[in-house]
């Protein structure tokens, strides 16, 4: 974990973004479309870092803010998956194809089992209280 750590730093250096925007880039990715406060919470920041977040997106080129058609004042952030392409694909490239030398040595129910278990971790994590953070309650 800690050398993808790393490397998602280094794309970020790269690509002139801070770690924080390539995360949101990540998410956007995953889940299309978000709100700022979707944003927010997936990050674990603030609606004011997340607003400075997505205003450098924007000046960057990434993301855009597009309003909702059913509710004008309600506002998504949008993937410019063109720039993505361009710019950020290529550079996990390489990894992806050592990565797929990998994959070629575990059957697909063990890769299935590994991805279980990683779904696991992540809807636990879901469900874990926000206000507890990542530790659990402070104590006293």
């Amino acid at each position: 974990m800690a050398r993808a750590v790393v490397f998602n730093y280094q794309i970020a250096e790269r690509t002139g973004l801070n770690p924080t925007d390539l995360q949101c880039l990540g998410l956007l990715q995953l889940h299309g479309p978000m709100s700022a406060g979707a944003l927010a919470r997936g990050t674990g920041l603030t609606t004011s870092a997340i607003t400075t977040a997505i205003d450098r997106l924007e000046r960057s080129g990434f993301a855009r803010r597009e309003h909702d058609t059913g509710d004008r004042r309600r506002v998504f952030v949008k993937l410019d998956e063109e720039q993505v392409a361009d710019k950020i694909r290529p550079l996990y490239a390489l990894r992806a194809a050592t990565a797929s030398h990998v994959f070629a040595r575990f059957s697909d129910d063990e890769l299935a089992a590994v991805r279980a278990f990683f779904q696991a971790l992540e809807e636990e994590s879901a469900t874990a209280d926000p206000d507890e953070g990542p530790f659990g309650p402070e104590p006293g």
